[in-house]
């Protein structure tokens, strides 16, 4: 029995597009890997919605129930990088890859928890589990002492220490977005339909045909100068596409629907069909529902992880508010109800629609003053 037991992680797929769908082109093989499903607009879209909603997103920290000051850790994750860099990155490092890797590179304070985390690229790492069942991380083939990484998994799955890769599971289908795109344009540039047929009821020598051909050639590209030709009985008709060489049109929508479908992203937010109408009360509820089904899973699974880097018994919380602030006449709403019940003062108010602070300054009379803003916010 050898000394390790291997979990491997698959980098790359290779996918077999039906033959009947390309015509047994030389592109009916397709790759499929991190770096090349990027190239599909569906998955671009997707990953980019993703890592923009959640790093964009105010992070607050916590001592128990009390807000506190965030820590350095989390102004500046990594040399050079902002919050918003190193939460985005390792939101597409989740994305395409499963997992995301960073090394401690430095410690403070007494209990010397993490000050600074460098990203490193998941490919750079080999995780291997070990006879007696431990797992050893190596990066670059160095080996990397647990306690020096820092590992976020997307997808965990039973007996495996790594992550689930989006892209290698979903590889048939962005190989055929991927396959079908390069279809779409050999077909459109390379394909042997042509756009007309120009006839004639006398016979041509093949000189003439040749000549009438280069002609025609040069009125349909540049600047698509008219065609006049002389003769008795032209007729020129235009020729269409046979539906069976479109299909690749809707195989494209189809394949937006399922590129979504894997990241859990409603397909109208990439481009794609809603399946139905959209009124202004159901775009909000999908709103509502993005922020739910879609975001909710990312941001509870880093708001665990980043917390693994603090001091013991505090926390972070990312502020989805804005993201799920109604409309103006429905926030006042639900405000006015709140100050009704008293659970909310003004100044809270005034605070979650950014605000200033309203304070009223003792008159020398004992009459209250004017109400007058104040910025900063509340102190």
């Amino acid at each position: 029995m050898g000394l390790f037991r291997r979990k491997v992680e698959t980098r790359q797929s290779q996918f077999i597009v039906p033959s009947e769908i390309l015509r047994d082109q030389d592109y009916s093989n397709t790759t499929v890997t991190p770096e090349t499903a990027l190239r599909l607009s569906a998955v671009w879209a997707c990953v980019r919605l993703l890592a923009d909603s959640v790093s964009s997103l105010p992070l607050d920290a916590y001592r128990g129930d009390e807000e506190i000051s965030l820590p350095p850790l989390l102004v500046s994750p990594s040399a050079g990088w902002s919050r918003t860099e190193f939460v985005y990155a390792a939101m597409v490092s989740l994305l395409l890859r499963g997992n995301a890797y960073g090394m401690i590179t430095a410690r403070s304070g007494p209990r010397l928890t993490p000050s600074q985390v460098e990203l490193v690229n998941p490919d750079d790492l080999s995780v291997t589990v070990l006879q007696d069942g431990s797992v050893a991380y190596r990066y670059k083939g160095r080996l990397v002492d647990r306690e020096d990484l820092w590992h976020v998994r997307a997808f965990p799955y039973p007996g495996s220490p790594v992550g689930l890769s989006p892209i290698a599971y979903a590889a048939e289908t962005i190989g055929l977005g991927l396959a079908t795109v390069r279809f779409g344009r050999a077909f459109f540039t390379q394909g042997a339909a042509p756009s007309g047929l120009l006839t004639m009821e006398s016979t041509l020598s093949q000189e003439d045909a040749d000549a009438l051909k280069e002609r025609l050639k040069r009125t349909q590209r540049g600047t698509r100068d008219p065609l006049i030709v002389s003769g008795d009985g032209v007729k020129w008709e235009s020729m269409s596409i046979a539906p069976e060489e479109s299909q690749f049109v809707e195989s494209r929508r189809l394949g937006v629907a399922e590129i979504a479908r894997t990241f859990g992203v409603p397909p109208e937010l990439v481009g794609g069909e809603s399946g139905g109408s959209l009124t202004y009360a159901n775009v909000e509820q999908r709103a509502s529902d993005f922020v739910r089904y879609s975001l909710t899973p990312w941001i509870v699974r880093l708001e665990d992880a980043i917390g693994t880097l603090l001091p013991r018994g505090q926390s972070v919380k990312f502020n989805v508010n804005a993201l799920l602030r109604g409309t103006t006449l429905e926030r006042y709403q639900a405000h006015e109800i709140a100050l009704r019940a008293g659970f909310l003062s003004v100044d809270e108010v005034r605070a979650l629609e950014d605000l200033p602070v309203l304070r009223q300054p003792a008159s020398p009379s004992g009459a209250r003053a004017p109400l007058t803003a104040v910025e900063g916010g509340a102190s």
